[in-house]
């Protein structure tokens, strides 16, 4: 019986990898000439053939495990709902039909190309440097959707009744704010993303961005446009619950950004993986393997369920009119993906929807018992402010009690890495060394030091997910 696992495929459609064919429209001198870290289009599609290497590798490595042939286990979590599939004996598909619809309603966001350019450059496509602020986008994405519509929403796209068509327009508003334009509609485009990170991290536009950079990035976001979720970021794995409750509480997405492991996630902490989605306020993890960005969704035994930014698909077109099915058809996969715990890279962002006061004390209690279960939780609760000693000092800086996070955004706090306090075990895995997985980002062509990858303090760089062939 062969299941979907993580294999290079198509999600939708049964196209050819778009990314290879992305971007056409730029010549190289247009692109050359506009920005000094813009590649040109032959440098674009050898990033991109990196990647599908990367893919095909994983694919290989999943044969020889085995794990094509391996029965999965029954018991699946999905953003903190659980199915049994015990009684699922459908040979020909390996989830039922209801499994597969609530997959499908986690909203996709991926590479895009044919979109306007990007500010100061010429890139209309994020092919090949995006894909971890889409995997960015993605857990926002599940966090703005808790937020408007909750956990288990169904509508109908062609019902006219009053409540159905609420929640389609709700549903069309929040995939709006991922649109690849500047409308103020598009609270979190791929254009403010970059711009922002160019700002506040010192990014080219066109740079990979590693998962601590991208929280900051959506922290920002969110402030920037006063939006109804408040984002906190935090990188020891302390929440401090009077940052958050400082004044009249408000629905918080927690951004816990961490450090597993060296080159991959230590053992130790697969069952926090694995207890972090089933949590009802969980929001999904934005990660990934070695050097390509993934964003997870659920946990089936010791694979997780995850949606992959590595397909290219058209920029859809803002208009007044309202949207049907099929022009938002590519937000949705209705095809669920796994990989199995030991293929991850260790530097993730864990997500938490916190809708109200109550949710997030609830969050607190449940972390806290696995904790006292045994668990290695890395996430702690304090009931204090962060200390200033946390604080990065700028002239631009502010109280953490004034932002939306444990640390201000400022021009000289560079997000280059995620520092954790909890304890890393740094034991270096089996095989560890004998990563030679291919890099996403498209401006790096260095070979990986192995003399710099030993990390004595916790400390996950962007350039760690850099390699080349």
């Amino acid at each position: 019986m062969v299941f979907v696992s993580d294999v290079a495929e198509p999600c939708q459609d049964g196209e050819l990898p778009a990314e290879v064919t992305a971007n056409t429209s730029v010549s190289a001198n247009e692109q050359a000439s506009a920005h000094p870290a813009v590649e040109s289009t032959a440098d674009m599609v050898v990033n991109t053939l990196r990647e599908w290497y990367v893919l095909a590798s994983d694919s290989i490595a999943s044969l020889l495990d085995g794990r094509f042939l391996q029965q999965p286990a029954r018991d699946l979590w999905l953003l903190g709902k659980h199915y049994d599939l015990t009684e699922h004996t459908d040979s020909a598909t390996a989830y039922p039909q209801h499994v597969i619809d609530d997959f499908a309603r986690l909203i996709w966001c991926t590479y895009r190309s044919q979109y306007a350019p990007i500010a100061q450059s010429q890139f209309t496509t994020d092919a090949g440097w995006g894909c971890m602020l889409r995997a960015g986008q993605t857990l926002m994405a599940q966090a703005l959707q808790l937020h408007a519509l909750g956990r288990d929403w169904t509508f109908s796209w062609a019902s006219s009744d009053p409540e159905q068509v609420k929640r389609r327009q709700l549903y069309t508003k929040v995939v709006g704010e991922f649109f690849d334009d500047y409308d103020p509609r598009s609270s979190f485009s791929i254009q403010r993303m970059a711009a922002l990170g160019q700002q506040f991290e010192g990014k080219d536009i066109g740079e990979w961005f590693g998962p601590y950079g991208t929280a900051r990035i959506l922290r920002g976001l969110a402030r920037q446009a006063n939006h109804d979720v408040t984002v906190y970021t935090t990188t020891d794995g302390v929440v401090y619950l009077a940052d958050i409750c400082a004044q009249e509480f408000r629905p918080t997405l927690i951004l816990v950004a961490s450090m597993l492991g060296i080159d991959r996630v230590n053992p130790v902490y697969y069952a926090f993986i694995q207890a972090s989605l089933m949590l009802p306020q969980s929001a999904g993890i934005a990660g990934g393997r070695p050097s390509s960005a993934l964003y997870f969704a659920g946990v089936q035994g010791d694979e997780l369920l995850y949606l992959d930014p590595h397909t290219t698909r058209p920029a859809v077109t803002r208009t007044e009119k309202e949207y049907s099915q099929s022009d938002l058809a590519t937000y949705s996969c209705p095809t669920p993906r796994r990989i199995a715990m030991s293929r991850l890279d260790p530097c993730m962002v864990f997500g938490y929807y916190c809708a109200t006061l109550e949710s997030l004390v609830d969050l607190r209690s449940r972390i806290e018992l696995l904790a006292d279960d045994g668990v290695t939780a890395i996430v702690s609760f304090d009931n204090g402010h962060a200390p200033e000693s946390a604080i990065p000092k700028s002239s631009g800086s502010v109280r953490a009690s004034e932002s939306t996070g444990s640390e201000p955004i400022d021009s000289e706090a560079r997000a280059d890495d995620c520092r954790v306090s909890t304890p890393v075990l740094l034991t270096k895995l089996p095989n560890d060394s004998d990563n030679d997985d291919a890099s996403c980002n498209s401006n790096t062509g260095q070979p990986k030091s192995e003399s710099s990858e030993i990390i004595l303090e916790g400390e996950c760089s962007d350039e760690e997910w850099v390699t080349d062939l």
